[in-house]
């Protein structure tokens, strides 16, 4: 299966956000909701970056149409935030990749463009790389200086009590025309090593979070987020502070509801 999307968003002179575009194709199915609908968790931080998660944003999420990605299947999505536009993507449900009748992986190609002053937030659901499937996501993003960019994805490795299958991102984000991040993880069997103490050792669980804020321009790394997770939530977290007013947050569970108590453990943050 081959399927596409995209959407366009622009700012309107009282500081809303209009979606000019908003087209897809199964399972790659886009539905302006609520702005008040928040269906997933993000790393709760603290520092200037809070400050733009709370301002007016027009709320996306994405809906399956259909099941899968399911191997040899070619998905494509393309994002356009204007000067100043606001957008929220998230999603309905969890992604479950799947193997297909042959021995091919799927792909999901992700572009975006942010323009001065504009804000994205991706937060899916996990995809779930089910036994026996091989998936990956290339996402590039170009975005202005001054642009402000949350980016959030979880991986698992296999359903409940199941085998792992393999999933592969790569995250390339070019800030002002210049190289921020390009960061690959592939993990699961596809992947020799992978599943051995240096990678993701018997965790099955992983996220990623990258944020990018002109507000940290003259902030010390140090003091960009502070973190103190729950001394009962097994796995790991690491902070890594980068080039630019950015942080790369890197999280590692046995399991989903491990994960999620790191990501949003309460007042211990």
């Amino acid at each position: 299966m081959k399927a596409s999307a995209r959407l366009v968003a622009e700012a309107l002179p009282d500081g809303s956000t209009r979606l000019t575009t908003l087209a897809g194709q199964a399972p790659l199915l886009l539905r302006q909701t609520d702005t008040d609908d928040e269906t997933t968790t993000l790393p709760r931080v603290a520092g200037p970056v809070a400050a733009h998660e709370t301002a007016p944003a027009t709320q996306v999420h994405l809906v399956g149409g259909a099941a899968g990605p399911i191997g040899g299947d070619e998905l494509h999505l393309g994002l356009h935030l204007g000067p100043g536009a606001r957008v929220r993507v998230h999603s309905v449900a969890a992604s479950l990749a799947l193997p297909g009748p042959q021995p091919r992986e799927s792909t999901f190609d992700i572009t975006v463009r942010i323009e001065a002053g504009a804000a994205l937030t991706w937060s899916p659901q996990p995809l779930i790389a089910a036994q026996g499937a091989r998936h990956r996501t290339t996402v590039r993003v170009e975005m202005a200086d001054d642009a402000r960019l949350t980016w959030h994805e979880q991986t698992l490795l296999g359903r409940h009590r199941e085998r792992p299958g393999s999933a592969a991102t790569r995250l390339r984000v070019r800030r002002a025309d210049r190289v921020l991040l390009d960061h690959t993880l592939a993990v699961g069997p596809h992947h020799p090593g992978s599943l051995g103490p240096a990678v993701a050792g018997t965790d099955r669980a992983g996220a990623t979070t990258l944020i990018v804020d002109p507000a940290w321009t003259h902030v010390r790394p140090s003091d960009r987020i502070t973190i103190d997770p729950r001394d009962d939530a097994h796995g790991a977290i690491a902070v890594l502070p980068l080039d630019g007013p950015a942080v790369l947050v890197s999280v590692l569970a046995p399991d989903a509801l491990t994960l999620r108590r790191l990501l949003d453990p309460g007042p211990a943050w």
